[in-house]
């Protein structure tokens, strides 16, 4: 029987609802767990009593996990299809997390970190491959630029959630939900996501191509300062973001104020969806070099601020404030990294950034747990400043080298 026009009209938004359903809920239930397991673990590990030093010492090795899973995994989704090793990194999730849960042995919590790595490991790289399998020419920027604000919101209200659920229960409580969660994630991506994948199958040379480093070694080699101070500027910055998001949960454990480093938490990841675009247009307008000082400039005042305030709503402020510094910085360094390199070599050295990050990402919470007893958990803020006065300054050479390579190429 054919469909008459309302019939029709129903038909196109149940087809939108399980179009939602299937690709922007589990991307934003990814962003919650993600960002209630950076925020939580470090409380579950300290809770059971396990030294601050042996805390960084586990999230480093989930972190390097991820990092070592980062380009094979993204090669294996090619292979195998995107959502298949979604749905296997979710399920792997909800058994790291159902760890967490039962047991509070320092070997339980090896072996789930272990997976959580893996898990992460196996699910970024594919995930934004994903994203970007579902993209055209016309709207590039804004599906990665949605798909980003969903990350971020994510992370912004998942301490929020999660101190609700501890209030009311206890802290290793979350964890069976974000079980669950993962569980939900990877059931609604199988059912409601098509696993494609290539037909062609990838010859023995292009593999060794894609996994052999000397490119990007030749490529490090042969860059300009510029794009060493990018490279620096990576590292740093994404030690100034991972240092709030590992030292925050540990300082409300022990001082008990959990909600106040939830607040600051979610303050620290609210100008990734407010101010993302807007900093775009700044920078398509004003140019990066008045971005980047006003930015860098936020980051040391308001970082400074920051630690010297006491009274929390002051805290939760000017760590909002510097956010908004660290996010212009973020995207000041991913245009000049496009316009520093020619398209061909963007791949490479994008690759090699993201590598850097993820490097920082690591270290992070390993210099964190192994400095604590001399500068104290909130002291690594004071470390933040020095780092962003230094970078400062860096950045001045830095856009000096760049004017001139502009003004000899105009020649």
């Amino acid at each position: 029987m054919p469909l008459d026009g309302g019939n029709l009209g129903m038909g196109k938004r149940l087809f939108m609802k399980s179009k939602f359903i299937g690709y922007t809920l589990p991307i934003l239930l990814f962003s919650i767990i993600w960002g209630a397991v950076e925020f939580l673990v470090p409380v579950r590990f300290s809770e059971a009593s396990i030294d601050v030093t042996l805390v960084s010492v586990l999230f480093a090795i989930s972190s390097a996990l991820s990092v070592l899973l980062d380009i094979p995994s993204g090669r294996l989704s090619d292979r195998i299809g995107r959502g298949r090793l979604i749905t296997y990194s979710m399920i792997i999730s909800a058994l790291a997390l159902a760890l967490l849960y039962f047991f509070s042995s320092f070997y339980a919590f090896l072996f789930a970190s272990i997976l959580i790595g893996i898990s992460y490991g196996l699910n970024w790289s594919p995930l934004l491959a994903f994203v970007a399998d579902r993209t055209n020419s016309e709207n590039h920027g804004r599906t990665f630029g949605d798909f980003f604000v969903l990350g971020a919101l994510g992370e912004a209200i998942a301490p929020l959630l999660i101190v609700l659920l501890v209030v009311h229960t206890d802290i290793a409580f979350p964890f069976l939900i974000l079980a669950l969660v993962s569980l939900c994630c990877a059931f609604i991506f199988v059912k409601l996501t098509p696993h494609t994948k290539w037909e062609r199958k990838i010859q023995k040379d292009e593999t060794e191509k894609f996994f052999s480093y000397r490119s990007s070694i030749a490529l490090i080699r042969k860059s300009t300062r510029t794009n060493l101070f990018l490279l620096a500027l990576g590292f740093f910055v994404s030690f100034f973001w991972e240092s709030v998001w590992f030292t925050q949960p540990l300082i409300g454990f022990y001082e008990h104020t959990l909600l106040d480093s939830a607040l600051i938490v979610a303050a620290f990841s609210l100008p990734t969806i407010l101010f993302s675009r807007f900093f775009g247009k700044l920078i398509d307008r004003g140019g990066e070099k008045k971005v980047f000082f006003s930015s860098m400039t936020a980051v040391v005042v308001f970082f400074t601020f920051f630690y010297v305030s006491q009274a929390v709503m002051a805290r939760v402020i000017f760590i909002f404030l510097a956010a908004i510094g660290v996010l212009g910085v973020w995207l000041v360094l991913d245009v000049l990294a496009t316009k520093t390199n020619t398209k061909e070599e963007r791949g490479a050295f994008f690759g090699i950034l993201e590598t850097v990050r993820d490097i920082s990402y690591t270290v992070t919470p390993l210099f964190i747990g192994f400095t604590y007893t001399i500068i104290g958990l909130d002291g690594i803020f004071v470390v933040n400043s020095v780092i962003a006065v230094l970078l400062f300054l860096g950045g001045i050479g830095a856009f000096k080298i760049l004017e001139k390579t502009r003004c000899e190429s105009r020649v």
